[in-house]
């Protein structure tokens, strides 16, 4: 089965940290992830609809990192994009790239997850 491009960004740094710190490590860095991702993006959304420039760049911020931190490189970049509109205070017009963040996001989700349930069959042999 292909890969999508998410999928490979994800599996690259997977590979990273289950060879510094083991699978159980990564399984831990993903629950975490999983656990409070959903809960920033929905308070992006809520800050992006009540044009709250302070709160978007602070969501954005974090979801940038701990994307990053789980390579989820793609949604890293969509947020870094989101944080430096809040700290420019222009929140206009990012109600369509926040569509796009959301979307990038559930990808990511199920990537992890599928990660997460089988992380020695996900990332590959070629460790």
């Amino acid at each position: 089965m292909e890969r999508t491009d998410i999928e490979k960004e994800i599996m690259i740094k997977a590979k990273e940290w289950a060879d510094d710190y083991g699978e159980d490590f990564l399984v831990e860095l993903i629950d975490v992830y999983l656990d409070e991702a959903p809960a920033r993006m929905a308070q992006l959304q809520s800050a992006v609809d009540g044009h709250d420039a302070e709160t978007l760049s602070r969501e954005a911020h974090t979801l940038k990192s701990s994307s990053a931190n789980v390579g989820a490189t793609t949604l890293s970049a969509i947020a870094q994009q989101v944080e430096l509109a809040g700290r420019t205070g222009k929140t206009e017009n990012l109600a369509e790239v926040v569509r796009h963040m959301a979307a990038t996001f559930a990808e990511v989700k199920t990537a992890l997850e599928a990660l997460r349930h089988a992380p020695g069959k996900f990332i590959g042999e070629e460790r």
